[in-house]
């Protein structure tokens, strides 16, 4: 599982240790010498999609060092109510804005970087107390390459540990509250990019999603979020083993598409082509569930974002279909949670062989990631092989539902964002992990199929929740994933969509 480095490779990460860092705050408060920006320049760029920043950039209409600028200042102002950057980077992205940024249609362009990427010279902590001081030496192959499409990220977005939970929530750092509504989570394991990108600090996030963590923030905080085809993205080799996918969540659905387009092929030499070429005029078969795969009922509001999905497709002339469930049910979690397991296990381990071979400090660690550690603290790798041939099975079943309809509507989540609290690791954690099946009970299936899956936002609930939808696709066919997003986004935009705080 490549999906963390420092989960697969034993946690070679330096010494553990338990520190502290203020929450909502914002300690690097130095300045280099950035030129000002007007309050009247200023106050709609937020309001543009990474792709138009970058053109402005490249025609010289604004520097990168200005529109950087913006960007910490909305940071500084908003991550006291959020809580959505752990590690800020303001000086080394002055830095890198000044400087001569590889050319490309995102050269100059603020972003964030989610803190289970490890970044040279930035403390990357994934969200765990195990890691408060480590600071990596180098960075990780997707942090190369996203400096070689020239974007400047501004600080480290939070994580639950290890992104384990979909809920951002860890113990070390806090929880990140949803812009539309901060009573509610803003789901997870990419929340804090989630969150950035609603608030309108940065246009564009970097995330990944190893069961739904793309997807689920983006359904939680409004936004468009892709799920690639396994091996798409670079860090990723294409095997069974590697089940999450690095990515972005994006208010445009066009941001999401030229990045994937952008760095897939920096990071794998793929020609943009690629991704970019779909079928405009064809009319698409989809197959529509609202129940989870063992039949349960999902929350009414769940259920009515895919209706009215079905309808914005039915108008669009493509056929909606119901359709019986195609994966498996209690096999299939049993495997996933394996996996998982497996890798709290990695983490663990490998902060115990830094310590000399001791099994680390019980208080290093979350209840949840302790939970998983001791359900395969016993076993060795055929279990993980068998997991894997339950994802094969998966996998099949994919392949065959994909030959009679091109995309899969489903629920993202059992329920909308929930409340901040509601996920309580000091409870009985066998009785939160039955519960997580049936509230995450739609993703996971595409990270072991390692099919594309997409959210997009669809309506708002009486509290002000955003709630998406998944579809799902056949595997390598991003571009008409893409396609019928951009005709949604037409039809229904939700672009021009902010949460009340984005204006202040």
């Amino acid at each position: 599982m490549k999906r963390r480095k420092f989960l697969s490779y034993g946690a070679a990460l330096g010494v553990a240790g338990i520190g502290s860092c203020s929450k909502g705050k914002t300690p690097d408060k130095t300045q280099s010498a950035i030129p000002a920006v007007s309050q009247d320049k200023g106050s709609e760029l937020f309001k543009l999609d990474a792709t138009a920043q970058g053109q402005l950039i490249a025609k010289g209409k604004i520097s990168s060092a200005e529109l950087v600028e913006q960007a910490i200042v909305r940071a500084e102002r908003a991550n006291a109510d959020l809580n959505f950057m752990v590690t800020p980077s303001f000086e080394q992205a002055r830095e890198r804005a000044l400087k001569d940024l590889p050319q490309g249609p995102f050269s100059g362009v603020p972003t964030l970087t989610k803190d289970l990427l490890e970044t040279k010279g930035v403390r990357s902590a994934f969200g765990s107390r195990a890691f408060m001081n480590y600071v990596p030496d180098q960075n990780s192959k997707f942090t190369d390459v996203m400096e070689q499409a020239g974007l400047v990220s501004i600080g480290k977005s939070s994580t639950p540990e290890f992104g384990f939970l979909p809920v951002t929530e860890p113990l070390a750092f806090g929880p990140t509250r949803n812009p539309w509504n901060l009573d509610h989570t803003c789901g997870g394991s990419s929340g804090g990019a989630a969150a950035s990108v609603a608030a309108g600090i940065v246009a564009m996030a970097q995330a990944s999603d190893g069961g739904g963590s793309i997807r689920i923030p983006s359904n939680c905080c409004g936004l468009f979020g892709m799920k690639s085809s396994r091996g798409r993205w670079p860090d990723a080799d294409g095997s069974d083993w590697e089940i999450s996918v690095r990515g972005y969540v994006s208010r445009s659905v066009r941001d999401s598409q030229l990045a994937m387009n952008t760095m897939a092929a920096i990071g794998n030499g793929l020609p943009s082509a690629d991704l970019a070429s779909s079928d405009r005029d064809k009319k698409y078969r989809i197959g529509m569930r609202t129940q989870t795969p063992d039949g349960r009922e999902v929350h009414p509001d769940c259920k009515r974002a895919v209706l009215l999905a079905a309808k914005h497709c039915q108008d669009l002339g493509h056929i909606v279909e119901d359709v019986p469930s195609h994966y498996s049910w209690g096999e299939f979690w049993n495997a996933f949670m394996t996996v998982w397991a497996f890798g709290a296990k990695g983490a663990i381990d490998g902060v115990g062989q830094q310590m000399g071979g001791k099994l680390p400090p019980r208080e290093l660690f979350e209840p949840f990631s302790w939970w998983l550690y001791e359900q395969v603290a016993d076993k060795d790798a055929s279990a993980m092989g068998s997991a894997f041939a339950q994802f094969a099975i998966e996998r099949e079943a994919a392949r065959k539902f994909h030959k009679e309809y091109d995309f899969y509507l489903t629920p993202v989540l059992g329920e909308p964002a929930i409340k901040i609290g509601r996920i309580d690791q000091s409870g009985d954690i066998g009785a939160m992990r039955d519960w997580l099946e049936h509230y995450v009970g739609f993703t996971p299936w595409a990270n072991a199929t390692g099919h594309p899956a997409m959210s997009v936002p669809i309506l708002r609930t009486s509290a002000n929740i955003p709630v998406g939808v998944q579809f799902e696709g056949n595997y390598g066919n991003e571009a008409n994933l893409f396609e019928l997003a951009r005709q949604l986004e037409e039809i229904a935009p939700w672009a021009q969509d902010w949460p009340d705080m984005a204006a202040q």
